[in-house]
């Protein structure tokens, strides 16, 4: 029986196939829901067109919503599985990088539910008794912003967390520095841009975000290689 077994601890192949395959889920459900459901029935700065939206093809924004609510969950079991992984000799480093993608995940769960209060604005029959037509559009614009402020926040923190996690895999005895190095570019990614918003408005770096592909290699090495690593090799 593998020694991991025996004093219920996760094997090194066990918590990268889940890492990975967790990873995987969120590459797909985040875009989905990010870029093809909920931006339909949401029309940015306009309140009516929004409310109208939210009312008569409200259905993509709550799929959109529950591809969200699936890849924060996947989070919880990456940051669970890959603690197990890159935990040999360094386990307080990665335990803090595990709680990091939890504190992530909890806010990123607020913006969250700061949308699903947009929906329900405009879904439930008991706003018209307390809100006339302009502050139902204000008060749901209102909530969509605050969702995307806690989640730029969230990301920032994500950013943060791949840095940490970057130095973490580089100490680590079984993944190559090389996947170090991309989880620090991907963790640029998310930094750079949010603060550049605040002191330098007038940057466009967009084009930083295809750094933030570092996670997903770091997903295929995992998937294809790293299950097959052992701690001395």
């Amino acid at each position: 029986m593998d020694d991991s077994a025996k004093t219920g601890e996760l094997s090194l192949r066990s918590a990268a196939l889940i890492a990975g395959f967790g990873l995987l889920v969120m590459a797909f459900c985040a875009p989905l829901a990010y870029f093809l459901f909920m931006p339909q029935s949401v029309v940015s700065g306009d309140g009516a067109a929004t409310l109208e939206g939210l009312r008569t093809n409200g259905t993509p924004f709550l799929v959109g919503a529950m591809l969200l609510f699936a890849t924060y969950l996947m989070d919880i079991l990456v940051a669970w599985a890959l603690y197990w992984y890159l935990r040999p000799g360094q386990a307080a480093l990665s335990q803090l990088v595990a709680w990091m993608r939890l504190v992530y995940t909890a806010i990123a769960f607020s913006g969250l539910l700061a949308s699903l209060k947009a929906y329900d604005l405009a879904n439930a029959s008991s706003t018209f008794d307390t809100l006339d037509t302009v502050g139902l559009q204000s008060e749901i614009l209102f909530q969509l912003s605050a969702a995307g402020t806690i989640e730029r926040a969230a990301l920032l923190l994500f950013g943060l967390h791949l840095w940490v996690m970057g130095l973490l895999v580089w100490r680590s005895a079984h993944v190559p520095r090389w996947i170090a190095m991309m989880l620090g570019l991907a963790g640029a990614a998310y930094i750079v841009p949010y603060l550049l918003d605040y002191f330098a408005p007038g940057i466009d770096l967009s084009w930083l975000l295809i750094l933030g592909i570092g996670e997903l290699v770091f997903m295929a090495w995992l998937l294809a290689v790293g299950w097959r690593r052992t701690v001395n090799g």
